[in-house]
């Protein structure tokens, strides 16, 4: 589009590049405060007097009038359609993501607490059987029966602490197999 102001001024091609570099919200009444407060003065007195920069900021005004509304318009439909998917599809993802996550605790909290309750009750069971047995076993009835069968067998058989010459054999005794006795 500037091929034909392609000039070798470098005053022209100042305030070619400071007119692009106007915000789109700078309408041409405008335009002239923005230029006087970020250019020099001779650029601002060399396009007041050149027509080359006269037609180039024309052009440049009515290009941007022409592409005012179809530009509008191409910005109106991304911003709708970055807002409509995006947070969309970031709620939708982060809500999928706590669900799998509560799942999995779920789980857990199951499986912990029916380990736990029946950890508890293990416990009290073991306690109780522990507890009946060894009142029976040292109880009036349970100890005279269990003492009496203890010193019966305790003097039917001689128990030594060494080895005992009475209680020894020969080792040809040893060797001897129980039908030849």
């Amino acid at each position: 589009m500037w091929d034909e102001f392609r000039k070798e001024n470098q005053l022209c091609e100042q305030y070619r590049e400071a007119l692009e570099d106007l915000p789109l919200g700078v309408d041409q009444s405008m335009a002239s405060a923005k230029l006087s407060n970020g250019l020099p003065a001779e650029v601002l007195e060399h396009a007041r007097q050149c027509d080359a920069c006269e037609v180039a900021a024309d052009t440049f005004w009515t290009s941007r009038e022409l592409l005012a509304g179809p530009l509008a318009l191409a910005r109106e439909w991304n911003s709708a359609a970055m807002s409509e998917t995006k947070p969309w599809f970031a709620a939708r993802v982060v809500a999928k993501i706590a669900e799998r996550e509560m799942e999995g605790r779920r789980a857990l909290t199951e499986w912990s607490g029916a380990v736990a309750k029946l950890a508890s009750r293990l416990a009290w069971v073991s306690a109780l059987l522990l507890l009946v047995g060894t009142t029976w076993f040292y109880g009036p009835h349970g100890a005279q029966l269990n003492s009496q069968s203890v010193e019966s067998k305790a003097q039917a058989t001689p128990q030594y602490l060494f080895d005992s010459a009475a209680g020894q054999g020969t080792v040809d005794d040893a060797l001897v197999s129980p039908p030849e006795k």
